[in-house]
């Protein structure tokens, strides 16, 4: 195969896009679909596979100018508004917590019948549902429960 590019990233994220056509930004006038984040038609800028949205170090909480995380996160990453919301109430980091709203604007991929009802202060398995099906060049990595 013989293509006009140095990296198959590109291919690769091709290959993965879930996203609706409104999803995409190519259907306005899509219907919405009330069982999908965003009822399917919220704009996400980025298939899931694809390069990192948000940094979220705030090295020295931000006083140093070069390594404060405005700086760094300057694209598109729109964010699950209620996530958000429920994040920051809970005295979330609003560093954080914008990334971890990210993370909610996709459905997951997966949902086994056995691992929908489990006790979420016990166990990670709904988080890493999420985190671990946006696949970016670069992944938060919590510690275990």
């Amino acid at each position: 195969v013989l293509l006009n590019t140095d990296v198959r990233w590109d291919i690769i994220a091709q290959s993965v896009d879930d996203r609706t056509p409104a999803e995409r930004g190519m259907d306005d006038g899509a219907a919405r679909h009330p069982e999908m984040a965003g009822g399917g038609v919220k704009r996400l800028p980025k298939s899931r596979y694809d390069s990192i949205s948000s940094f979220i170090c705030d090295h020295l909480g931000g006083k140093d100018e070069q390594t404060r995380t405005e700086r760094y996160n300057d694209v598109d990453a729109p964010v699950d508004e209620e996530a958000l919301q429920t994040l920051l109430d809970a005295g979330v980091d609003a560093v954080l917590a914008r990334h971890l709203a990210h993370l909610f604007t996709r459905d997951p991929l997966v949902v086994y019948r056995e691992r929908i009802e489990l006790d979420d202060a016990t166990e990670t398995d709904h988080f890493e549902n999420i985190q671990s099906t946006n696949w970016q060049t670069v992944r938060w990595k919590p510690p275990p429960a």
